[in-house]
């Protein structure tokens, strides 16, 4: 653990934070450098405690941090390829066919526990401001807890889902004098643990900031509820599969091999609720974000007086989605208003809680190098081309073979599509500020996907990014209705309950689909998303939440950790390499290094292990002399 913590000093953090204040929606992403600090000189009042909040936030959008949100939610979907112009031997072409190193950078992780470091020192010294700050009491301090709270446990999500055993640091570190070393904990400990902070503090979060950037850009009640969503789905998966702690590798100086069977024996673990349970709180806090938007929209609506017989506008789900909305009396272009909101300006409706890109001093520079720069050059990774070069005829299956519909608005927001029947499939998402469609003659869009005059872009016009601003987005309610459709899939096997998944589901289809559901359109029972016909069962439904969640993220940082979560609920990977396995044209070499659940996991990164004698390695990955220990340790 030297590694992660060493250079995690408070001069560090206060270089990066001080002089931040919480002013105005500008000053949120302002930051005033200054000289060296002396800890005993810190933290003398709420203006010291502030600063250090921000420096938080900021420490989550670095490009480091940045990278790894791509690294560890892509990089081994079924989403991506490399790119041409990368090595064919390299990290990513190896991690991208199941060949993962521990000497790999992708998998350090000293970055996440550099910004839990900066949480876990706001947390430490922050009650010392009530007693030197007169202005400053526990009410003050309790809001800004469940922040730092917040901001450490959805890291630690980052972590142990990656890597499935972590170090849990509820510790801030200053300087090298300290005792450093802290032992892995099993995933089923950290999800515990995680739930349980986050569950102390959850009354505390703010509801409103005042303001549209820190009520999207800052941890609120909803965003607490959605991240507890979130873990809560997870542990779930991992109960519902009855999995257990991983077989590990100890290593010393001489490599011992994977434990004994009696060693193993002593890693069983007990789980103190049931799946189900931990699926019914996944519904519970869904609905809770829900209730608030609801409420939240009609407070909105009340003030405008909109109504309708002297009557409020009946509100239902599907309205509280950011809406495609055409944008020209005439009816000549359709803009793609959902995505403009959401991944043009930022900061939509719909948004729960995103990390703020500014554009200039702090850019989102990992898209261009990852995805696709601003002057069109591809980044490292392009998107598979079996899953993007055509369109599914219905969305009415369970194992769709590309991502997309062909009436599915997203296709085009998601890649640059430049030439009839192109093979390399650039990121557009982020990229665009802006999308639409021109069609003259007809105020109907996006009907077929697969004609051959939306192939070649005759009648698509994207906007490009002028700087990289594109905020990176945790939590939308697209997502929360998503997981509570999961859930709901798990929990129940009867129509009607199913039929409510359904719902919600169709909510997010139907945004993006406009099409699919028009009057005049011939093809609307097969375009449009069909309970009946297809998803009346627990697995159908499933599936059918899976292929959603992959149309509405690609991209987002989510399909691998969706894909982990459907392999951890059946205690296998082998369905889930089924799905997996249609990149590959190796499928049966890549089904057969990933037949052990331990493979969805990271390898922890060998610089960590040599610093730390109490880490040990995932046991699937095979150890050789570049992770072993040095010899004079």
């Amino acid at each position: 653990m030297k590694n992660i913590i060493k250079n995690i000093t408070l001069c560090g953090l206060m270089a990066v934070g001080a002089g931040m204040t919480l002013a105005s929606c500008d000053d949120f992403l302002t930051i005033t450098p200054t000289n060296k600090i002396v800890e005993e000189d810190y933290w003398k009042d709420k203006n010291d405690l502030n600063s250090s909040v921000m420096a938080c936030y900021k420490r989550l959008v670095g490009n480091d941090l940045l990278a790894k949100y791509i690294y560890w939610g892509e990089e081994r979907s079924d989403n991506f390829e490399r790119s041409s112009g990368v090595s064919a031997s390299g990290p990513v072409a190896n991690i991208m066919n199941a060949n993962l190193l521990p000497t790999y950078e992708q998998f350090s992780w000293t970055a996440m526990y550099n910004a839990i470091n900066y949480c876990n020192k706001v947390l430490a010294h922050g009650p010392e401001i009530i007693e030197r700050d007169e202005s400053f009491s526990n009410n003050n301090w309790k809001p800004i807890k469940a922040e730092m709270v917040t901001l450490r446990a959805l890291c630690h999500f980052y972590l142990v889902r990656t890597f499935g055993e972590i170090p849990y640091i509820t510790v801030d570190y200053n300087n090298d004098s300290q005792e450093l070393r802290t032992a892995q904990s099993t995933q089923l400990t950290v999800l515990n643990n995680i739930i349980e902070d986050l569950e102390s503090i959850k009354d505390d979060a703010v509801v409103d900031y005042g303001n549209t950037v820190e009520n999207k850009g800052r941890i609120t009640k909803k965003a607490v509820y959605a991240l507890l969503a979130d873990v809560y789905l997870w542990r779930a998966s991992y109960k519902a599969g009855n999995n257990q702690p991983f077989s590990k590798v100890i290593l010393t100086k001489s490599y011992n091999g994977p434990l004994t069977e009696e060693e193993l024996s002593s890693r069983v673990e007990e789980y103190g609720t049931t799946a189900e349970e931990d699926y019914q709180q996944c519904v519970d806090y869904c609905d809770l974000i829900i209730d608030m938007a609801m409420k939240e929209r009609k407070e909105f609506i009340e003030k405008r007086g909109t109504i309708i017989g002297g009557d409020l506008i009946e509100l239902d789900i599907e309205d509280l989605l950011a809406q495609n909305e055409e944008t020209m009396e005439s009816y000549s272009s359709s803009s793609y208003y959902a995505y403009r909101q959401i991944f043009g300006t930022g900061n939509s409706d719909e948004s729960i809680f995103e990390l703020q890109v500014e554009g200039t001093d702090y850019t989102n520079n990992m898209v261009a190098d990852l995805f696709t720069a601003l002057n069109g050059n591809a980044g490292q990774f392009v998107g598979v081309d079996a899953a993007f070069a055509g369109a599914e005829e219905t969305p009415n299956t369970t194992l769709p073979g590309t991502v997309f519909t062909r009436t599915d608005y997203r296709r085009w927001e998601t890649i640059l599509f430049s030439e009839p029947n192109q093979k390399t499939f650039l990121i557009g998402k982020f990229i665009n500020s802006n999308v639409s469609q021109v069609s003259p003659n007809s105020r109907l869009y996006m009907t077929d996907n697969t004609a051959s005059n939306l192939d070649s872009r005759s009648d698509i016009v994207s906007t490009k990014r002028t700087t990289l601003n594109a905020n990176w987005i945790i939590y939308r309610l697209s997502e929360v209705y998503l997981m509570k459709a999961e859930a709901m899939s798990q929990l129940y096997e009867d129509e009607e309950n199913l039929g409510k998944a359904f719902q919600y589901v169709r909510a997010v289809y139907k945004r993006s689909n406009p099409y699919a559901y028009q009057p005049n359109n011939s093809n609307a029972k097969s375009d449009s998303l069909n309970f009946k016909s297809t998803f009346t069962t627990s697995e159908s439904m499933e599936s059918l939440v899976l292929a959603e969640r992959r149309r509405e993220f690609v991209g987002e940082g989510k399909r691998w950790f969706d894909l982990v979560r459907y392999a951890l609920r059946r205690g296998s990977t082998k369905d889930m390499l089924e799905i997996l396995s249609k990149k590959y044209t190796n499928s049966k070499a890549i089904q057969a290094k990933l037949a052990d659940m331990q493979s969805l996991f990271s390898p922890v990164y060998n610089n960590e292990i040599k610093n730390n004698s109490w880490l040990y390695q995932n046991g699937v990955w095979a150890v050789n002399e570049t992770s072993s220990r040095t010899d004079d340790l």
